[in-house]
């Protein structure tokens, strides 16, 4: 046992004896062959050549794909492993180069292992949250050791044959209960065996549960005769909250340059792919394989896709292919038929296809063919919304044209990182940042009460369609009308969904979509509502016109809803209930904009009403109301009986009335009362001031004396005109 301390003196991979054999020369019109850089590999080049043991093939894939979380990857998978105590059996291998922080080193064995003497790498998880050390997925890895994900690959156009360099081709995965802090030399449960693996690089989703140890066992190995027995780098991910941030990325020697598990720090590399996207997103360390061999064109995904899927837990899939069907001249049709087959397959098995454009270079072959085979992937974007889009590589070399090495294939050291960061950034907009929600209608100005269609559609920052957002869409309305319509709240299909919507309120109106958890995932879309065809007309009016007087009021076509309809066209005719000489109505008009203001004039005091009716349609028709009160008096009328006996009081009633015949209720003069009976006995009213209360009649008390017949007069004591007399009989008591 050599515990994680021990020290020894490193091997470079240069010094490590990598091989390559060629099957023949190429020239660059034949293959795409990837120059030798530092640690970086060679060519475009695989079928899948592995057994698994029966524990392995029971337990190879308990999950696909991420379940429903508001965005792709939201929920991150953090290494647990990092930096816990490691051991291993060999006697000059660090373990701890497993899993420290930097991806250049590796656990490099000096023996070969057997049945008979495997050597193992062990780690301490105790010190580990137990809630993160329960369903987990263990990665381990080779490259960039080893580049081709399968050194034993053949292509469809055979290009090469590769070596291996300390790959484990047969072990198990243990675990054990013991106590942590010392390594146990018994109690170790199998949870997985594989034999005859070929892969540089491979995943398996455990359960961990109840143990404090983690041990890969290895068995056999392949490799160069110059090479260690057993090279690799092996973390352990919580998986807790599932696999969705698990990624596999395939394709030809490009891809296998910029996207192995290396720093490129020899030419200015930051780190591996998933170390850039936790620079950026802290709470995010994907795991990740390197699953590209050189040589390979699409046809070589289509006959491997499945095979090599059925060994991937996770859930984003890279399928970067291309440059080898332009250099083999692969017709634009086959190669897009290819792809269909690899993206259904990668959905059929509950994933998500990351396809990115075709890198540029300047050989003819590529000059010539690429252009078209990214015309097809643009129509496979379109075919499958699912698709994320990686990176325009094409674009990136294109303007980046001195980061092509001098094969006009393959990119430099700097190119093979400045892609990598292609890479990661595009999938830190596309994938790991929240989307927003855009919001687009079949109309913008859609009439009230009709409804009308609206497509919600979850985007990235850089303007991409988040397909795999997953979130609830709640959506609220700036319309609050009885009547009005939203959808329930929904969620979208491959980052898209289009919904029947009804507003009811004429004008700028807003509708707002909102994630149901992350409120910040929002978007809105403001529509200018149209009233509906005019059902009614509104008259109004804020006067209380007098007798005679001229008023003002209004005519508004309104829809059923309420809104004024600004199309109307249509003849208003006016009629009222006031019939008396001296009204004065509008003649028939049309209005603008739906609305029009006109006078009246009416003479009966009280509850009148004025109704206005479409000359057509007679169902769109309204009725204004108003109160009209009198004029000012204009005479005074006096009512006394024709009879009374001397002596006796009888009444008399003093009405004053408008021009019009209405009771001047607002009259507040002073009557004075006068007779011709010139007895000193007779009894006349005192002079008397009309108030609020007497409304324009009052009622008095009169005794004459003097027979046959007298008169009576009332006369206002300002204004002489406002004056009658009446004569009375006057018989003996």
């Amino acid at each position: 046992m050599v515990p994680e301390t021990y020290a020894k003196s490193r091997m470079s991979p240069q010094d490590g004896g990598r091989e390559i054999s060629a099957v023949k020369a190429r020239a660059s019109g034949l293959g795409v062959w990837m120059r030798s850089i530092a640690t970086v590999i060679v060519v475009v080049c695989a079928p899948l050549s592995l057994a698994l043991g029966p524990a392995e093939a029971a337990s190879a894939h308990q999950s696909t794909a991420a379940t429903g979380s508001q965005w792709a990857a939201q929920s991150p998978m953090p290494v647990i492993s990092r930096g816990v105590p490691a051991y291993t059996n060999d006697s000059c291998a660090v373990a701890s180069s497993a899993n420290d922080s930097s991806y250049d080193t590796q656990w490099w064995t000096c023996a070969t292992p057997s049945t008979g003497a495997p050597l193992y790498l062990a780690y301490d998880l105790s010190g580990v949250p137990v809630a993160n050390r329960g369903q987990v997925l263990v990665l381990w890895f080779n490259d960039p050791q080893t580049m081709q994900y399968d050194y034993t690959y053949v292509e469809v156009h055979p290009c090469c044959t590769w070596k291996a360099f300390g790959i484990p081709s047969g072990y198990t995965l243990e675990a054990n209960a013991a106590p942590g802090g010392t390594l146990p030399t018994s109690g170790w449960v199998a949870l997985a065996t594989v034999s005859g693996n070929a892969l540089h690089s491979r995943q398996h989703s455990l359960n961990l549960s109840g143990y404090n140890w983690f041990r890969m066992n290895v068995t056999a190995s392949v490799g160069s005769t110059k090479d260690y027995g057993v090279i690799l780098n092996l973390d352990i991910h919580d998986a807790s909250a599932g696999f969705q941030d698990d990624w596999i990325f395939y394709g030809d020697s490009i891809t296998e340059g910029a996207m192995a598990h290396q720093s490129l720090s020899e030419f200015g590399g930051t780190g591996t792919w998933a170390q850039l996207i936790n620079a950026a997103r802290p709470s995010n360390f994907p795991a990740f394989e390197a699953g590209a061999i050189g040589g390979t064109l699409s046809a070589d995904g289509v006959k491997s896709i499945n095979g090599w899927l059925a060994l991937f837990s996770g859930r984003y899939v890279g399928l970067a292919y291309g440059t080898n069907d332009a250099i083999w001249a692969v017709s634009p049709a086959t190669f897009y038929d290819n792809y269909v087959t690899l993206v259904q397959a990668v959905l059929a098995a509950g994933k998500v296809p990351i396809v990115p454009k075709i890198a540029w270079g300047c050989t003819p072959e590529i000059l010539a063919n690429v252009p078209a085979l990214n015309q097809k992937l643009d129509a496979l974007y379109t075919a499958y919304p699912q698709i994320v889009r990686g990176p325009d590589l094409w674009s990136y070399f294109q303007a980046n044209q001195s980061l092509i090495s001098g094969d006009c294939i393959h990119p430099t050291g700097q190119g093979s990182f400045g892609m990598r960061k292609q890479w990661a950034d595009a999938m830190l907009s596309r994938v790991y940042s929240p989307p927003t929600l855009q919001l687009s209608a079949s109309t913008a100005t859609p009439t009230a009460g009709q409804a009308f269609s609206m497509t919600v559609t979850a985007k990235n920052s850089d303007g991409t369609t988040a397909t795999g957002y997953t979130g609830t869409v709640h959506f609220t309305s700036s319309d609050g009308s009885p009547g009005v319509v939203l959808p329930p709240d929904s969620t979208l299909a491959n980052g898209q969904g289009t919904f029947s919507t009804t507003l009811i309120k004429a004008g700028s109106q807003t509708i707002t979509a909102r994630d149901t958890v992350t409120a910040s995932i929002t978007g809105s879309l403001t529509t200018s509502v149209r009233a509906a065809a005019a059902s009614r007309l509104v008259l109004a009016s804020t006067a209380t016109p007098a007798a005679g007087t001229s008023f003002s009021f209004t005519v508004t076509a309104q829809d059923q809803f309420g809104n004024s309809d600004t199309g109307y066209a249509g003849t208003v005719h006016f009629t009222s209930s006031d019939s008396s000489s001296g009204v004065v109505l509008p003649a028939d008009s049309t209005l603008t904009n739906g609305q029009g203001t006109f006078s009246a004039t009416l003479t009966t005091a009280g509850s009148q009403s004025i109704t206005g009716t479409d000359t057509v349609t007679a169902s769109i028709t309204g009725k204004l109301t108003v109160n009209v009160g009198p004029a000012g008096a204009a005479s005074l009328i006096l009512d006394a009986p024709s009879g009374a006996k001397a002596g006796q009081a009888f009444a008399v009633t003093v009405i004053l009335k408008d021009q019009y015949g209405n009771v001047a209720t607002g009259y507040r003069g002073t009557v004075h009362f006068t007779t011709s009976d010139p007895l000193p006995t007779v009894v006349l009213p005192a002079d008397y001031a009309f108030t609020t209360a007497d409304a324009g009649t009052k009622q008095f008390s009169v005794t004459l004396w003097t027979p046959p017949s007298e008169t009576i007069t009332a006369t206002d004591t300002v204004n002489a005109t406002l004056t009658q007399f009446k004569w009375v009989n006057v018989g003996l008591m």
